[in-house]
């Protein structure tokens, strides 16, 4: 790569250069932010009002039952967000890298959609797997070296603790780079490609773990901003006081009902901007590295 970064700021180039596109984006991502929060609202309202007003109960036996019940209403919530992140993806992979027409932002909904929802649960099986066993192997390697050190010192076995999480931890963030190139490449390839995002990252870690994390910072910043803007708007709507971030009015979302009240829909519009701006630097990044990747490989 010419520089260890670049890639990262592919996000504001689209912002930049296709405004229009955000909108387009933001347009799809409002519309699954509406249909995951009515799907919540009516599935387990009450309990999702307790969990963004940070009612949780203290009696475990019921902050079970509380999880239990949420359990359906967020997973038909995640189904709907796995379709509508699948349209957005594929629409920047389309503008990233280039060949296909940009009419209606790049929005398309066929069998490069249906893949990259279908490859979310592969992915996500194939992490869950391959960190369940690192983290098995890790647990015996620092229980051997635990029981080594007690023997010399019992002041060394948290050491021994700590470097394992640490190196449990420093694993995942290996893993999740270097699979980083799975999604774009089977997309711009056209089939699954599970193992091909292993020899295109090889050599090229740290580099995009470095413009992985420069993207990351810089969605963070814009979700600050948001929500800054947020809690203006929310004081604005309802009159109240606010003096810490505690104090900001959030809405209330235990009945469908709530759904149209003025917070709420403050709620879901500021959400409904920050989610295309977030999403565009993030998988910017990501379709940006892998075009760089690929051009390099065949140079």
């Amino acid at each position: 790569m010419a520089s260890s970064v670049d890639f990262a700021f592919e996000g504001f180039r689209i912002i930049r250069e296709r405004p229009i596109l955000i909108l387009w984006w933001g347009m799809v991502l409002l519309v699954a932010l509406i249909l995951s929060t009515a799907l919540l609202m009516s599935v387990a309202g009450p309990e999702w009002n307790a969990l963004i007003q940070g009612q949780l109960p203290n009696d475990p036996e019921k902050a079970g039952e509380m999880v239990v019940r949420l359990g359906p209403a967020y997973l038909l919530a995640l189904m709907v967000t796995l379709v509508f992140s699948a349209i957005i993806t594929c629409a920047i992979y389309r503008a990233v890298l280039g060949g296909h027409s940009p009419r209606f932002g790049f929005l398309r909904l066929g069998v490069d959609e249906v893949r990259q929802v279908a490859l979310s649960f592969v992915l996500a099986l194939v992490i869950i797997v391959v960190t369940l066993l690192s983290a098995v192997a890790l647990a015996i390697l620092g229980g051997l070296l635990s029981l080594l050190a007690g023997a010399l010192s019992q002041a060394i076995v948290p050491v021994i603790g700590a470097l394992t999480a640490v190196a449990a931890m420093g694993f995942n963030i290996w893993l999740m780079v270097r699979l980083s190139m799975v999604s774009v490449q089977s997309f711009d390839e056209g089939h699954f490609n599970l193992t091909g995002s292993i020899r295109l990252t090889q050599g090229r870690f740290w580099s995009l773990l470095g413009g992985f994390v420069v993207a990351f910072l810089m969605a963070v910043v814009v979700s600050m901003l948001a929500q800054t803007v947020y809690m203006a708007l929310a004081v604005l709507v309802t009159g109240h006081d606010v003096t810490t971030v505690d104090q900001v009015p959030r809405p209330d979302v235990s009945q469908l009902a709530n759904i149209v009240e003025p917070l709420t829909g403050v709620y879901l519009a500021v959400n409904g901007v920050i989610a295309p701006l977030t999403t565009a630097i993030m998988i910017g990044a990501v379709a940006a590295a892998y075009q760089m990747l690929k051009n390099t490989t065949k140079a």
